[in-house]
């Protein structure tokens, strides 16, 4: 068992010497093929395509902004016949009234009535302040009517009359939320 002509690796590799001087000198060699190596353009590349990207990023919030919010409920009241259809001297005029659509109302309705239900458990100075800030939202929203109709081809107009909505409806479902009593755990 104890043959010696039978040593363990550990042996073989401490029996080695452990200084070995290189046959000649590596270091110039190694220099040439590291200067002869191309830098990559890949950062580059990799720079230009994340400001494309940011670019489509950015063009696609500002036409969202621009365009408004879609699905909004204003959008079906402006009433435009297709082109084929206008009658060359009388194009139909615009309707700035209140939508009719009866789910838009009914929903409309429930949400004023939870909206008037919750008002009423606020401390009246709050209370007054929101009726104040929907007395605010109402008037804009009858003045931009007003202006509309001198001026229905504004989409300023339009969009600003759209948000009057919006924004009596956040009123509205803020209220709304915000005197839901906690849920608890029993």
């Amino acid at each position: 068992m104890n043959d010696p002509l039978q040593k363990s690796l550990d042996e073989h590799l401490a029996d080695l010497a452990l200084d070995v001087p290189p046959p000649r000198n590596l270091w110039p060699v190694i220099a040439r093929r590291l200067e002869r190596r191309p830098r990559r353009a890949r950062p580059l590349v990799f720079a230009a395509a994340a400001g494309v990207v940011g670019a489509c990023m950015a063009s696609a919030l500002t036409w969202a902004v621009l365009h408004g919010r879609p699905g909004s409920p204003a959008a079906p009241l402006v009433a435009r016949a297709p082109t084929a259809a206008r009658a060359p001297t009388a194009a139909p005029a615009p309707s700035f009234d209140e939508p009719r659509n009866a789910n838009y109302v009914a929903a409309r309705d429930s949400l004023e009535v939870s909206f008037r239900e919750r008002l009423a458990l606020l401390d009246p100075a709050t209370r007054a302040q929101i009726e104040a800030s929907l007395a605010v939202i109402r008037q804009a929203h009858e003045d931009i009517r007003k202006a509309l109709a001198n001026d229905p081809a504004c989409p300023v107009l339009e969009q600003l009359w759209q948000s009057t909505w919006h924004d009596e409806l956040d009123l509205y479902e803020r209220v709304v939320r915000g005197t839901q009593p906690t849920m608890t755990r029993t």
